[in-house]
Parts: C-alpha cells; structure tokens; sequence
C-alpha cells in the first residue's frame, strides 16, 4: 500500500540496489574500521573512542555513567585512567573537554538511552592517532611536533578524511 508515495509496511529503501560496501572505506567517507573511535585532537585534548570496549560498554561507560557524563561531563575517563597523559593536562576536576555535552545536557532519559543502545550495537573500532602519538605541540610523540604524528597509511589517511 501507497501514502504519499511511500509504502506502508516496508522499511525504507528496502530492497533498494548499491553498490557500497559495508566493509571497509564507505564512498561517504566514513573508515568503518575507525569510525567513532576518537583520536582526533582539539588542542590538548583527544576525543574518546565511543564505541564498545571489551566488555561491550561504550568507552567502558555503564548506561548511568554515560547519561551522567552527557548530563553534567563529569570525566569517568579520567577517573578511571588518571596516568593518561591526555588527563594529566587538566583541570584539576575531570570535565569532558571535547564532548559537546552542554549541548546534550537536556535530552531526556530515553533519547540518551537510545543513544548509549546505538553507541553500544556499534562495531569495536580504534584510532588512528593514539594517546602515544600524542597531540600536536601538546603531548606523546607529536609534543614537538606541529602535524600529526601518526603514519599516512590507506588505512589511516593523515591528514584525516572530513567526516
């Protein structure tokens, strides 16, 4: 059945022929290999990998811990890491410094539910740049540095494609 030209009872795009692939480099730019799994550095800091740890929990967060992180950006992170170096730049009173959780802050419960449940059905990926590469002029092996330090590989472009 038709409405509006959409069909009722079949999910959208269903059936729909494409040639992109689910592994690997997607024409969309996106490395699913690397996709959410942080690395990118905003000064100092270094976003986090927000996809499944080992146990399954989105950067090793429990579903409390990440609506209170979005809520108020309180560092579970560093808390539970403090030796990371990209902690030990500060402040004193772990806030997530690249996480736009004041944006987020007023979401309700189910929505940041929803979002910790799509976090958490995402592959396991990883950085490109690690926490030992450092961020430019800041820290690990890129310090003295004013580019990336990790290598320009076809897996890991460097400089990053947009995303």
């Amino acid at each position: 059945m038709w409405s509006s030209g959409i069909a009722i009872g079949i999910a959208p795009f269903e059936g729909t022929p494409s040639s992109q692939s689910v592994e690997g480099r997607l024409k969309a730019n996106f490395n699913t290999s690397h996709y959410m799994g942080g690395g990118q550095c905003f000064g100092p800091f270094m976003t986090r990998n927000l996809t499944p740890d080992h146990n399954g929990l989105p950067e090793g967060l429990t579903e409390a811990e990440f609506i209170t992180a979005l809520r108020t950006g309180e560092d579970f992170y560093c808390e539970k890491a403090p030796s990371d170096p990209i902690c030990a730049l500060g402040p004193e009173t772990p806030v997530l410094q690249v996480m736009p959780w004041p944006t987020y802050h007023n979401m309700k419960d189910t929505d940041l539910r929803a979002t910790y449940a799509y976090l958490k059905a995402l592959p396991r990926a990883s950085a490109c740049n690690t926490v030992a590469n450092g961020c430019p002029g800041f820290s690990g092996d890129a310090a003295k540095q004013s580019t990336y330090a990790y290598q320009n590989t076809e897996d890991c472009p460097n400089p990053a494609a947009p995303q």
